[in-house]
């Protein structure tokens, strides 16, 4: 492992009132990459792709701002420069503009008639011109304000490829902009290509630098990079190979290059490969366009690579992390945990690693086995003890000791499932491996009656150690089966069942001895006699149909995992927790959740990073109030209409709050000799009431 493996994130949560943070989603989203920088001397501000990041120079103190703890209106932000008056400018990666004043946020209105389409258009880049006019670049052309007189420029100005990933202003006030078809320059009012006989293309992510020389730098072609004197072009047979290009110059005026965290100096008008011990520390990072470098005005060198940031000042080396947590990358693609209540975040990411949350709230992480460079696609982990560690993969199983990992070769394995006696199951394809006091053998078609389809998708153990698994073919064949511990293997197939319609994932157990799993389309329930699907069965009620992973809580609440949050059920009652930061669109990410010992719900995306979500129940809310007789109401269940019976007289406050915490209705002047009307759907609701004396509370019905 690397230097930067040392280090232990803390996760300080700051607790607000069960009704504030009821329906918040916390985010947990990796930075990723630094996207851009302003240096104000003292302080490096990062923009980053979760949040705005503020570092302390001298002692690598961070505070980051998000949507989390601030106004910020979306965690990613693509670009921030400085003006000359000191103004910070930003740009998110929805149609965002705003200013940072230091402690907080506030937007610049972009008026509508520049923007194209406000679900598909993306900021990319902004500056600030001497006079304080503003330049963006936008996924569809430039729009700019001149004075007070806001303007777009498309294709008719800048040709066909018109997506502006880069913009710079040179010191007489020229705009120059970086795009899919080259460099276009506006001066006098107008636009010219001005690298159109040159041969020069941005494939993606155009880079513009000025050197102090005045020398124009133009990155982001496939094969070639280019320097402009304000007449001819000179072109460079290094491309970028369509990752992210970056340049940089140091006090001595050289000029460096920064491709995918290799960096390069140009000699002579080569480009030459450029080490130190700063960029040799990073060599074991395994870093996709995540790197960032930059050089101070006191020539100090801020390498960032993925969340991991150094300095170095004359070959003195210091580093630190971007990030508050050990998430790396917003692609998580597995969230486990473990028997001894910690959560386990499996990833692609720079250290061959796995991010770790204990119970206290600790980050640290779990290397990789040596011969394994990313997380496998079907990999999953089952983590018994510290000194017991399961990770399958395509190539087989992998056991930690505590201090190693050993690896035993069998078929690829997905699925992991133990018992209570720890017997270990692990899928793979047309037979489950069963792991026991050291010895492997194995469910197959030739010692059993497992199905003989294409995939095993599902794997899980009951609380009586039954085996329950899943498997379907592409042709549409499925079924379910159930081994007891006599080894008895009961099937339930698609034909008899057409419910079972590929179920995939771990099996859940719920209070009242249901079986569920995911499926094409929602949710299988199987009840010990019959199979429902009860997603599918209210599909026209749910603005997603997906269960890509199902949890239960406590109060038997049921948790279905999709794209852009969950859906809830309890006693026939739907919910949606949406998370505000993710859009609201379907898309083919995966997603996991899964609840900690604290009652915190865990959800992972292999797009959209973690969240996090602490659901008050009814049952929590009520259990620290004063439960009293001098109270009650009536009809109860009820169609709208409740009536008081109190021993109160006067006015009293009341709040109502529906099963997932959410406030829903609130009066603090409540006559209970009136009755109240609500227009609530229906559903299980708590009322509270509040006197000079006392604070009671009833659960009721709303038909």
């Amino acid at each position: 492992m690397t230097i930067y493996k040392s280090f232990l994130f803390i996760v300080i949560l700051v607790v607000f009132s069960f009704v504030t943070n009821a329906q918040n989603w916390i985010s947990y989203q990796s930075p990723q990459q630094v996207n851009d920088l302003v240096d104000n001397d003292s302080e490096l501000i990062m923009a980053t792709d979760a949040g705005l990041v503020v570092m302390n120079k001298t002692t690598l103190e961070k505070t980051t701002y998000n949507t989390n703890n601030s106004n910020l209106d979306h965690n990613q932000i693509n670009a921030i420069t400085q003006a000359s008056n000191g103004d910070i400018y930003f740009v998110t990666d929805v149609v965002s503009l705003g200013i940072y004043d230091g402690e907080d946020f506030k937007d610049v209105k972009i008026p509508e008639s520049v923007i194209t389409n406000i679900n598909t258009m993306q900021l990319l880049d902004v500056e600030v011109a001497a006079n304080g006019d503003l330049w963006v670049g936008t996924s569809e052309g430039i729009i700019s304000r001149q004075g007070q007189n806001w303007a777009k420029y498309d294709r008719t100005d800048l040709g066909e490829f018109f997506r502006v990933w880069d913009v710079e202003i040179d010191s007489d006030g020229d705009v120059f902009a970086g795009a899919q078809n080259g460099v276009h320059k506006f001066e006098n009012d107008s636009w010219s290509h001005i690298s159109k006989n040159d041969s020069i293309e941005g494939y993606r992510n155009a880079e513009l630098f000025f050197s102090k020389s005045g020398d124009l730098f133009f990155g982001g072609g496939l094969d070639k990079t280019a320097r402009y004197d304000g007449t001819n072009w000179e072109i460079y047979n290094q491309g970028s190979g369509g990752d992210r290009m970056q340049f940089v110059e140091d006090k001595d005026s050289n000029v460096y290059m920064n491709l995918a965290s290799s960096i390069f100096q140009l000699e002579n008008n080569t480009w030459k490969t450029y080490t130190d011990s700063q960029t040799l520390a990073l060599n074991d990072l395994i870093v996709y366009e995540g790197s960032y470098y930059y050089i101070d005005t006191q020539n100090q060198r801020w390498f960032c690579n993925n969340i991991y940031l150094s300095v170095s000042n004359k070959g003195a080396i210091r580093s630190t992390s971007i990030s508050s947590n050990g998430i790396e990358y917003n692609n998580v693609s597995a969230l486990h945990k473990g028997k001894n209540g910690d959560i386990f975040f499996g990833m692609n990411t720079s250290t061959q690693s796995i991010a770790v949350l204990d119970t206290k709230g600790n980050w640290s992480s779990i290397n990789f086995p040596s011969d394994m460079t990313y997380w496998p696609i079907s990999g999953n982990l089952l983590f018994l003890a510290d000194d017991d560690v399961w990770l399958s993969s395509n190539k087989g199983l992998y056991h930690y000791d505590g201090n190693d990992w050993t690896f035993t070769e069998v078929a690829g394995c997905s699925r992991l499932a133990t018992d209570s006696k720890g017997k270990i199951y692990a899928a793979a394809t047309g037979r489950i491996y069963i792991v026991e006091d050291g010895n492997i053998s194995e469910y197959s078609s030739s010692n059993s009656a497992i199905s003989g389809l294409e995939i095993i998708s599902g794997l899980g153990v009951g609380a009586n150690d039954n085996l329950w698994i899943a498997s379907f073919s592409w042709s549409g064949e499925a079924s379910i089966q159930k081994v007891d511990t006599k080894g008895n293997w009961t099937t339930y197939d698609h034909t008899n069942h057409p419910v079972i319609d590929q179920p995939k994932g771990d099996f859940h157990f719920d209070k009242n001895g249901n079986i569920w799993i995911s499926a094409k389309v929602g949710a299988i329930k199987f009840d010990g006699k019959n199979f429902t699907n009860p997603i599918k069965e209210n599909i026209s009620n749910l603005s997603n149909n997906k269960a890509s992973s199902i949890e239960i809580d406590s109060e038997g609440r049921m948790y279905f995992a999709h794209q852009y949050g969950v859906t809830t059920l309890l006693d026939s009652v739907w919910g949606e927790l949406l998370i505000d930061d993710v859009p609201n669109k379907k898309t083919s990410a995966n997603t996991n959740i899964k609840f900690d010992d604290a009652g915190t719900l865990w959800w992972a995306s292999n797009f959209s990073g973690v969240y996090s979500y602490t659901p008050e129940t009814a049952a929590s809310i009520f259990s620290s109030i004063e439960r009293t007789t001098d109270f009650s109401i009536y009809p109860n269940p009820s169609k709208g209409t409740i009536n008081f019976s109190t021993k109160h007289i006067g006015n009293s406050s009341i709040k109502i709050y529906n099963r997932i915490g959410e406030l829903v209705y609130t009066n603090d002047n409540l006559n209970t000799n009136s009755p109240l009307e609500l227009n609530e759907s229906p559903g299980i609701y708590l009322l509270v009431l509040e006197t000079n004396n006392s604070t009671s509370a009833i659960k009721f019905i709303l038909q």
